[in-house]
């Protein structure tokens, strides 16, 4: 992964790679007048399972629409006009900017020296506020990894929780079938199931964030999704289903997963984030791996606390 950086900030992709297979699941939708319902079949624990919910055109159509992948481009003009205007409010000062093979850099052109520094200061002022301002508009986020590096990565967070009301039908399946199911059972059901849904392949993405990522509807139409497309969807279910266990989000190199406030056993990987430990779950799958189980290759860096995180 090459990082893109922005405005002296280190961008990067939160990518993924697949384990081993797994038996594929059987999926097909049928569109009625008004819903398309969603038909699912998969093994889970050996047993044959069907999993079925139907969902509203018009909610299919609007579940995070206008959601892009990031473009350090894009962003840096809206910044530009941003300046701009800001610095047209100070007669006999004259922006100009500057090439750049990445960042947003310019030049002040005026002659009085204080005005120089007053501007200066306000401008870069006004970088980051705007900055912040655009990303969330479009659902990113700047998340600092372990070792202070920042990247610009989709905002999981309030993806999460505003997919909440366009996953009800989903929610209430699931329900149905785990109403008087453990939660850690329904917690290994549900991943067994994402698991199970085929791993988005990243070979021929190209080095924009959030290229990868699929809102949660968007990635049960194209019946695929990678690492953080399927923690997202998975705690967003988790949160209708058990309200009251705390989640996080962990980023590790290369990859992310879910962490879940459950019990753990005496062989589980955990992490423990602010005093609490928390039992760590991947559903990208293909492996069927349950929960507390993670790839070999990861488990140095959660043993070791080589990761950040997010609440959610």
């Amino acid at each position: 992964m090459k990082p893109l950086r922005l405005l002296g900030l280190i961008l990067g992709v939160m990518l993924s790679t697949p384990a081993l297979p797994a038996t594929p699941l059987r999926f097909s939708t049928t569109q009625q007048s008004q819903q398309q319902q969603f038909n699912y079949q998969f093994d889970f624990n050996g047993q044959p399972q069907q999993l079925q919910f139907a969902i509203s055109n018009a909610t299919l159509a609007g579940h995070f629409r206008s959601f892009r992948s990031f473009q350090p481009a894009l962003l840096q003009q809206y910044l530009w006009q941003d300046l701009r205007a800001h610095a047209a409010q100070y007669p006999n000062v004259r922006l100009k900017r500057l090439p750049q093979h990445s960042g947003l850099r310019y030049q002040i052109r005026t002659t009085d020296t204080e005005l120089q520094q007053k501007l200066s200061t306000e401008l870069q002022q006004l970088t980051a506020q705007r900055t912040d301002f655009y990303l969330q508009r479009d659902y990113y986020y700047r998340h600092t990894m372990l070792f202070g590096e920042q990247y610009i990565i989709p905002d999981h967070q309030r993806l999460m929780a505003d997919s909440l009301t366009d996953l009800l039908p989903l929610a209430q399946a699931l329900h149905a079938k785990l109403a008087n199911t453990p939660s850690r059972d329904s917690l290994a059901y549900i991943s067994s199931w994402l698991q199970q849904i085929p791993y988005q392949d990243l070979s021929d993405r190209s080095e924009a964030a959030g290229t990868s990522f699929s809102p949660p509807l968007k990635m049960l139409q194209e019946n695929r999704g990678d690492c953080d497309s399927k923690a997202v969807l998975l705690a967003a279910l988790l949160r209708m289903l058990l309200p009251d266990v705390k989640l996080a989000m962990i980023y590790l190199p290369q990859h992310a997963m879910l962490a879940v406030q459950l019990p753990a056993k005496a062989d589980d990987m955990t992490v423990t984030i602010e005093g609490r430990e928390y039992l760590l779950v991947d559903p990208t799958g293909p492996a069927q791996l349950l929960p507390g189980t993670i790839s070999l290759q990861y488990q140095l860096y959660s043993r070791n606390n080589q990761f950040s995180y997010r609440l959610l």
